[in-house]
């Protein structure tokens, strides 16, 4: 009996998943007609070091969610030194100069508080959700993290350990391999091309001198953001945050922007992993910015092509053929760039035909206009993916930090949902014509090339075969004579 309010959750769970397939997947429903999201607007101020503070006021549940946002993440990493930005990250809850790692987690749940740190592209943050009668106590524990970490070498010694074996565990999957082997491809030289989470001989080679050189550079007030969302008023938290991280001082030195080459076009490589009991297919491109002017076209594009049960990726390739568990795209966007990705792992035996079926779809959004009605349930899925997140602090704090990291103005938030829902067929080709034009698509796969080889190189002749053992993913050519 106490398990049947799980399995009523569980199925009511599926109800807006089968709303939103469409007309193109025969006998399904169409999408219902969007709610519309309740917005709370952002005050925001600036410290006298810098530090934009931004405050989403939500009262009802006592609680806050905030974010310490750095402006600079993964696409800081020097070359040969993948993964740093990620490897620091990481260390800022092993230890400040006054807190030791245990000392951290209980003071953390002492107040029932839950902190985390990640490096994406772009950005290094810290999460932090609290009660709001703790929000003082616990943002005095980020600002320790984020001003004074300690960075001690036996830390060091054991997080490089646990990446490594990570890491090395990670590359011997073929989706790995062949996904990170797709995005150098498309990024070429540029700061995005490597791995977020590095390389093992990135990794084996970074110092703590490379960690406190990363540190002491980007993690400056004035190139930082403090957002906060929950039952908080905005004086309260402005008067917070100048408490906490008043006394965070700017270097004098300018951060020097990323320089990026022109990425790198058309090209078809095999990864051969003789043990691989699946290959997986990686079809890669350079996307576009954050601030591009066709930014929705692209992720209504994206949505339509790959995101969800009914796009019509995983259509043609899970529901109508049978090839794979699933398959999908993404459009990810950042400061100076972007990567279009869509794959599925698939038996060794139909890697080429699933190139050849993904190929076939993405020559299709520039070729044939959209069905309104499809099109209508491919924009559901952004606008309930959006209300969903406006639901909860923390998915709050996510998307104004969009905005904020990338220049935008806040009140964009406002018109998130009319601007995806105003978004036509007619823009959706126009955006695949010129950003997937004919021969501009990399295509990757990973898998046995005993199998794979002689069916992909007759729709590829120009094919690239590369051994595992000698795959670089720290160049732009991803092999290297001494690599072993």
């Amino acid at each position: 009996m106490k398990r049947r309010p799980i399995f009523l959750i569980a199925a009511l769970a599926l109800v807006p998943l089968l709303t939103t397939r469409a007309a193109e997947v025969e006998g399904l429903p169409k999408a219902g007609e969007p709610h519309p999201a309740q917005i709370s607007k952002a005050q925001e101020k600036t410290l006298p070091n810098g530090l934009r503070v931004i405050v989403i006021e939500r009262p009802g549940l006592p609680l806050v969610s905030a974010e310490v946002l750095i402006n600079r993440g993964a696409e800081t990493d020097p070359p040969r030194l993948s993964g740093l930005a990620h490897f620091t990250a990481n260390l800022l809850k092993q230890g400040t100069t006054s807190r030791n790692a245990q000392k951290i987690a209980e003071d953390t749940e002492a107040l029932g508080a839950k902190i985390e740190t990640e490096a994406a592209w772009d950005a290094t943050i810290i999460k932090l959700t609290t009660l709001s009668s703790n929000t003082e106590p616990a943002l005095a524990i980020v600002a320790d993290l984020v001003l004074h970490p300690a960075f001690a070498k036996e830390e060091i010694e054991r997080l490089r350990r646990e990446t490594l074996d990570e890491l090395l565990l990670n590359l011997e999957q073929p989706g790995t391999v062949a996904k990170y082997a797709a995005s150098r491809a498309a990024q070429g030289g540029s700061p995005y091309g490597h791995p977020e989470s590095g390389t093992p001989t990135a990794i084996a080679h970074l110092t703590r001198k490379d960690i406190v050189a990363l540190h002491d550079h980007a993690y400056r007030p004035d190139n930082a953001f403090l957002i906060l969302a929950g039952s908080i008023t905005a004086p309260e938290a402005f008067a917070m945050a100048e408490k906490t991280f008043g006394g965070w001082k700017a270097p004098s030195e300018d951060f020097a922007p990323a320089k990026f080459p022109a990425p790198t076009l058309g090209r078809v490589i095999l990864v051969d992993m003789p043990t691989a009991g699946q290959a997986a297919v990686y079809l890669s491109a350079p996307g576009i910015q954050r601030e591009a002017a066709d930014w929705f076209p692209g992720k209504v594009a994206n949505a339509l092509l790959g995101g969800g049960y009914s796009s019509r990726l995983n259509q043609e390739v899970r529901v109508k053929r049978g090839l794979s568990y699933g398959a999908a795209s993404s459009l990810s966007t950042w400061r100076l760039g972007g990567l279009f990705m869509a794959g599925a792992q698939t038996k060794n035996e139909s890697a080429a035909e699933v190139v050849k079926v993904i190929q076939t779809e993405i020559e299709r959004l520039s070729k044939e206009t959209a069905p309104a009605d499809y099109l209508k349930t491919r924009q559901a899925v952004l606008t309930g993916a959006f209300d969903r997140d406006l639901e909860t602090n923390e998915g709050y704090v996510k998307r104004i930090a969009d905005l904020a990291l990338y220049g935008l103005p806040l009140d964009k938030i406002e018109s998130y949902v009319s601007d995806v829902e105003h978004t036509t067929p007619a823009d959706l080709q126009t955006f695949a014509g010129k950003h997937f034009p004919a021969g501009s698509i990399n295509v990757v796969v990973a898998g046995q090339a005993k199998i794979v080889e002689k069916p992909l190189r007759a729709l590829f002749p120009k094919l690239e075969v590369i051994p595992v053992s000698k795959l670089d993913l720290d160049t732009p050519a991803l092999h290297g004579a001494g690599k072993k």
